[in-house]
């Protein structure tokens, strides 16, 4: 009775002192009841394209009744030139939900460049109207994606008619793709990039404040944890859709998540979900979809990971300034150990641990045989969390200090890149030598090139991206 309340109490003390009343409400924006999310993307198919320039003031989508709906104002400036290799979200707008079989661009301008100035462009059709065929359905409170591809070298006529040829692409789910899930925890959707083209190709709606993610063994299904509601999105890698919703009964906060397969190789196993604001972990079933069990931990879990070989599951507390080892065959605590301050991330890898405090600004390294601290290493920047690939080598988004530290080894940092505001999550694609980080404080994924040790480009996605998970279907 004396632990519960005293728990409670440091629970109460997190809302008062901290000022994280916000923590009990629904962060996400506002989302209009029963409307359908567009997501506006447009990209070039051009790699060379002429100096084009043109101006979007508007953005109207057809119902199967044949009226115009406005989906969008702009207006929107749109330059070839700064398309090539790179997709951007015009807008996100809301409709209502049914069918719609026709979109509609009204272009308020256009131009081309000639030696060192510029010369319009005659606008196409009635008042600069385009039309482009469509069709979908979409349903209420659904998030979809329409990319615009645009081919710039086919949009001159006579050198003086703009005539834009472009085509609509609306999201398809592919059973054969290599994708990076990206959860927007400033919104209530997912956004999934195809890593061969390096674009957004769908969005799915999830719960409120999507935040930590993990696949199962097969790559079939994502597990989402919606901080906002208390939820767990089940989400059809195939399709695109979350075919359940998962009711936290336990727990407050959750933040992240992962996944203990069965000892018998079913595909079915645990997810354990750590709660910040309640000091424990809920231990769901993915067979029964279900709370199991709760763990208590020490205060303020944060990062969290699951060895299936060991059948262990580690945890970092923030407040606590250790790591816990839970026991997966029993769910119990096994080991505490004494890190350094703030220990915010976590991976496992080569028979260790590399835990990252962010509030001393050091790297423990754990040994797994002995469960001891085997040595710490002083970073130069706050550490968030981590990656081991490419070779065993180590990479460390700094949120507060907006970079990505790459190192040539644990201890020895080689380069520091800036990326965007509050980088937290980070994950690699080896076949096509790219890291990509979710820079939380914005709306951008940053790609960076780890051989080469550059930021290539960016992606912009949703509202405070934080989580990320490759699937690749193509195996």
């Amino acid at each position: 009775m004396r632990v519960r309340v005293l728990r409670f109490l440091y629970l109460m003390s997190i809302l008062a002192l901290s000022g994280c009343a916000q923590l009990m409400e629904d962060v996400s924006p506002p989302y209009p009841p029963g409307a359908a999310r567009l997501l506006f993307y447009m990209h070039s198919t051009s790699t060379r394209p002429p100096d084009i320039v043109f101006t979007i003031s508007g953005i109207y989508v057809r119902r199967e009744s044949g009226d115009w709906v406005s989906a969008a104002e702009g207006p929107f400036e749109v330059s070839a030139r700064d398309l090539v290799d790179r997709q951007v979200l015009l807008k996100e707008a809301f409709v209502e939900p049914g069918s719609y079989t026709g979109m509609k661009l009204v272009l308020s301008a256009a131009s081309v460049g000639r030696g060192e100035g510029r010369a319009s462009l005659s606008l196409p059709g009635e008042g600069g109207e385009v039309v482009l065929p469509l069709r979908v359905t979409l349903k209420a409170e659904e998030s979809f994606v329409l990319s615009l591809a645009w081919n710039p070298d086919r949009s001159l006529r006579k050198r003086v008619f703009f005539e834009p040829a472009i085509e609509v692409e609306p999201q398809v789910p592919s059973a054969r793709e290599k994708l990076l899930f990206v959860s927007n925890s400033g919104s209530n959707y997912i956004s999934i990039v195809d890593m061969d083209i390096e674009r957004v190709v769908a969005a799915v709606t999830v719960g409120s404040a999507p935040m930590g993610m993990v696949m199962d063994p097969i790559g079939e299904k994502l597990y989402v944890v919606n901080s906002g509601s208390g939820t767990l999105s089940e989400v059809s890698v195939s399709h695109f859709a979350v075919r359940e919703t998962i009711v936290l009964t336990e727990g407050f906060r959750p933040v992240e998540i992962a996944y203990m397969p069965n000892l018998d190789g079913d595909i079915e196993g645990k997810l354990y979900v750590t709660n910040r604001a309640s000091n424990d972990v809920t231990v769901v079933s993915t067979v029964k979809r279900r709370v199991m069990n709760t763990i208590e931990v020490g205060m303020s879990p944060s990062a969290i990971a699951s060895d299936a070989e060991r059948r262990d599951v580690y945890v970092t507390n923030e407040h606590s300034n250790n790591l816990m080892i839970i026991n997966a065959v029993d769910d119990s605590v096994a080991s505490t150990i004494t890190v350094d301050n703030r220990p915010a991330g976590i991976m496992v890898g080569d028979g260790k641990l590399y835990v990252l405090n962010e509030g001393s600004r050091s790297l423990s390294v754990v040994s797994l045989s002995s469960r001891e601290v085997e040595k710490t290493v002083t970073l130069h920047d706050p550490p968030r969390r981590g990656l081991l690939g490419f070779g065993y080598r180590l990479f460390v988004t700094n949120a507060l200090a907006g970079t990505v530290s790459i190192f040539s080894s644990e201890d020895v940092i080689r380069r520091v890149l800036r990326v965007g505001a509050g980088p937290v999550g980070i994950v690699g694609y080896e076949d096509r030598e790219r890291l990509y980080v979710a820079n939380s404080g914005g709306v951008t994924l940053t790609l960076i090139d780890p051989l080469a040790e550059r930021v290539v480009k960016e992606i912009t996605v949703g509202e405070a991206p934080y989580g990320l998970v490759t699937v690749d279907r193509m195996q």
